[in-house]
């Protein structure tokens, strides 16, 4: 998703800021680190991306737009709203289960410094995407009956907030008693079925009554 995994000087640049972004943020990160984390002279960071804040933000725009550009692909037309929407959530997790260790830890940096670069760069290319490619296909389930009346929005995003989290929380959890417990076995597949039964019981007519 970020990666290019062409063993350039460009993706060892890349790799190597994930990381220096990863554990230190956007603002306590250095472009010395970075260039010595990749064995890279500090000038061609400078010639591929200008400054930090040109990195920081190609980072995160291969990111978000990755993100998008797969979740898109699981919206098959021809499909019913319903299954429509249920893949797109299956696409999510399977994503978000599979995304660099490192990306998390980025993202949790860049929500708890303010977020400034998130509303300029994820805001565009993944939220309102996504609620743009999800929202008719809510508001045509609705019509159809197959989904109860929800507002669309606060929908997708507290689905999304569920899998987001889990995925985050994973972190902090790491070596603990409770990561033995949830985090075992084919726990993501255990994840993914009870989410689909909580979200069915809630958006299906009938669901949960």
């Amino acid at each position: 998703m970020v990666k290019k995994k062409d063993g350039s000087t460009e993706e060892k640049i890349l790799d190597a800021a994930i990381e220096e972004f990863a554990e230190l943020g956007y603002a306590g990160a250095r472009v010395d680190n970075i260039a010595a984390r990749g064995e890279i002279n500090k000038a061609m960071i400078y010639y591929y991306f200008k400054s930090k804040e040109k990195l920081y933000e190609r980072i995160l725009t291969d990111i978000t737009t990755g993100i998008y550009n797969q979740i898109r692909e699981a919206s098959v037309n021809g499909e019913e709203p319903l299954e429509q929407f249920y893949s797109i959530i299956n696409r999510y997790i399977d994503l978000l289960s599979r995304i660099d260790r490192r990306i998390p830890r980025i993202m949790m940096r860049e929500i708890a410094s303010g977020g400034d670069f998130f509303r300029k760069i994820a805001v565009p290319n993944l939220v309102v995407p996504i609620m743009t490619l999800v929202e008719p296909i809510l508001r045509e389930g609705m019509q159809r009956g197959d989904i109860k009346e929800l507002n669309p929005y606060m929908t997708l995003l507290q689905i999304i907030g569920g899998i987001v989290f889990f995925n985050i929380i994973r972190i902090p959890l790491e070596g603990s008693q409770l990561e033995e417990v949830v985090f075992t076995g084919d726990f993501l597949e255990e994840f993914r079925r009870n989410l689909l039964t909580i979200i069915g019981s809630g958006i299906e007519p009938g669901g949960g009554e």
